[in-house]
């Protein structure tokens, strides 16, 4: 798996120049805590992952984190910087398990729940993939998960569950999630935490791979709001997951 993630390191930068170059993956992982409700601890954490051109002062900025407090969630907020560096150098799952979600558990906190902007959706579903049982629930915000050529072969193959890979390469990050999504959906997600997802209608970064993985999805668990591959769209997500969630997310111990 050396090489997994190389194609979407090298390509991205292309297609989202404010990105500029990849920095270096720090070990271990610097991580922003947000400020807590009224100073006090809460039993759970949720954990931000950004997307390739924003930074972690973004869920401030656009009100990710203010619309967790405003709606008095029981959960402690941190972000740690995931930048490309992680992708590119093939850590981004140990360095969130080692630094972020394992110290999490071992001060207490009962539950973890990741959520993730594009790429950082893609980084949620890699943990998943290798560190499924340390979640217990994952938001998606237009997930980038692949470029049209893979997208394309799973259309023409009629969706996931009819999708036949037509290489078998295990440094090809594409081939590694949608045949880990492929498996999910036929396990029906048992042994793993739900999945939920929603992205803009007219995103033309991630085309349709947000539907494709839709499908894959139990229903009642995606949705869609106008919008492209932006911030505000992002934003207005956001708002649409914790409309969605608000009862069980307040129902957490």
């Amino acid at each position: 798996m050396k090489t997994r993630l190389l194609r979407l390191a090298a390509c991205l930068p292309f297609l989202l120049p404010v990105a500029g170059c990849a920095s270096k993956a720090a070990s271990p992982i610097p991580v922003v805590e947000f400020d807590r409700v009224e100073g006090s601890r809460q039993k759970n954490l949720l954990v931000l992952l950004r997307g390739l051109g924003g930074g972690v002062e973004d869920f401030e900025e656009y009100g990710i984190v203010e619309e967790v407090r405003r709606r008095d969630l029981p959960f402690d907020i941190v972000a740690p910087d995931a930048h490309l560096g992680y992708y590119k150098s093939e850590t981004i799952e140990e360095r969130l398990k080692h630094d972020v979600i394992d110290p999490a558990r071992a001060r207490g906190y009962r539950s973890i729940w990741l959520a993730g902007f594009s790429m950082g959706g893609l980084g949620c579903l890699f943990y998943l993939r290798k560190f499924g049982s340390d979640i217990d629930g994952v938001i998606l915000c237009s997930p980038f998960l692949g470029w049209p050529s893979i997208r394309g072969e799973l259309r023409r193959a009629g969706g996931v569950k009819h999708w036949r890979p037509e290489e078998n390469d295990p440094q090809n990050w594409q081939y590694l999630i949608w045949s880990w999504i492929k498996q999910y959906q036929r396990q029906g997600g048992a042994g793993y935490p739900p999945i939920y997802l929603g992205y803009g209608s007219d995103d033309l970064l991630t085309g349709d791979g947000p539907a494709l993985l839709a499908a894959a999805l139990p229903p009642g668990r995606f949705f869609t709001v106008p919008g492209n591959h932006d911030n505000e769209t992002f934003r207005r997500i956001w708002l649409g997951h914790l409309d969605r969630l608000e009862n069980e997310l307040r129902r957490l111990p």
